[in-house]
């Protein structure tokens, strides 16, 4: 008989026992897929591109507007590579509880600052030709049916629609994915110049500009020159980097991220417990099937490999089952709820971290049970049966 089938063997021994410890696993992993995609586009992606791409707001928070002749300055100061700006513009579909992430945006410099927005090239054409045209995330088209071509009505809660008109009308120039880069954001974006010139509040102001440094550069560097730059001005700037600027922004709810961190810790604390104790009193109970083993001859190595074995596949099929049946809720959650919630099934580094996650546990709670299985001689066990 080979090992796996002893390893499986021993684990169908115990039926309703391996069944709840899998059950366990499992749900510790779907639990770890859920709450590390959500601190992953929390943590806006990859800080490779977030960490580096900076956002300059007022000094006196997002409710204040800064000058659009800002613009021009920003691209002046050494360093600056790409510099676009976005102002949120309150934006719901058919009701107010349909709120949208919607930015006027400068559409071409924005599409160059923001390689985490994949469109293709007739998309990306189609939208800088038509500036009523509007560029929305993959999700929010699924969720609302929305294709290219539609003509949408979307309304504001701060901005007046074009006179004689009971919303602003955009036409769907195409979709973008939001890669995992980025965090999976769902968003729509729209030219400014279509909303500077048809609203009647905050006129040639923007929210917030985007810039993006050179290569080389540090981005703190860049941020210390630009709010130096505006200092004196009567809009003064703070400048930080994107992953910074969404992590002071979400803070606002509380440390949502720290609180993640905690149940993800104490979901897989409770799984090593519930495992190492499953695992170490079947190997007591078996004690006289590892004797017998001795007495045919398995070696140390090999009654290691045994034990270590059922944790392991204990553990990879819960960690398999957990992060995919994850993947398909997000999938199905985003889907329903894309104008508040990131597009992510499950990100490759989530993924990957789960896998490591899953080694490292089948390495921990193997350690006891295995500890006892060598511990075990044949006379002692054979005694044990006897007593």
């Amino acid at each position: 008989m080979t090992e796996l089938k002893l390893i499986l063997a021993h684990l169908r021994f115990f039926r309703t026992r391996t069944l709840l410890m899998l059950a366990t696993v499992v749900l510790a992993f779907f639990t770890f897929g859920i709450l590390g995609s959500m601190h992953f586009s929390l943590n806006s992606g990859d800080s490779d591109v977030t960490g580096r791409r900076l956002i300059v707001t007022h000094e006196a928070g997002l409710m204040q507007q800064l000058p659009i002749s800002y613009l021009e300055r920003l691209r002046g100061i050494p360093g600056a590579e790409h510099v676009s700006h976005a102002t949120w513009a309150g934006t719901f579909y058919r009701e107010q509880r349909d709120m949208l992430m919607a930015f006027a945006v400068d559409p071409a410099p924005w599409l160059d600052g923001h390689p985490d927005m994949i469109v293709t090239d007739a998309t990306r054409r189609a939208f800088l030709a038509d500036r009523r045209s509007i560029l929305v995330s993959e999700g929010l088209a699924r969720k609302y049916g929305w294709k290219p071509g539609d003509s949408i009505p979307l309304k504001s809660i701060l901005f007046v629609p074009p006179a004689g008109d009971p919303a602003w009308t955009f036409t769907i120039a195409g979709t973008f994915r939001s890669a995992d880069s980025g965090g999976g954001r769902n968003f729509a974006i729209f030219h400014y110049s279509y909303l500077n010139q048809n609203r009647d509040l905050w006129r040639d102001t923007v929210g917030t500009f985007v810039v993006s440094p050179a290569a080389g550069l540090a981005p703190e560097a860049l941020a210390q020159r630009i709010d130096q730059a505006f200092a004196g001005s009567g809009a003064p700037t703070s400048t930080a980097t994107d992953k910074a600027f969404h992590a002071e922004f979400f803070a606002q709810f509380g440390d949502v991220a720290s609180m993640i961190r905690i149940v993800m810790a104490v979901t897989f604390l409770s799984l090593i417990l519930v495992v190492t104790s499953g695992m170490t009193l079947s190997m007591r109970q078996r004690t006289r099937d590892i004797g017998v083993l001795r007495v045919l001859g398995f070696s140390d190595a090999r009654v290691w490999r045994l034990v270590a074995g059922q944790t392991a596949v204990l553990l990879g099929g819960g960690a398999a089952l957990g992060l995919a049946a994850a993947s398909v809720f997000n999938r199905w959650i985003t889907t329903h709820m894309a104008q508040i919630l990131p597009d992510l099934t499950l990100p490759l580094v989530v993924l990957a971290q789960g896998i490591a996650a899953a080694l490292l546990l089948a390495v921990g709670t193997a350690l006891l049970p295995t500890l006892i299985a060598l511990r075990v001689r044949p006379v002692q066990a054979f005694a044990m049966e006897q007593a």
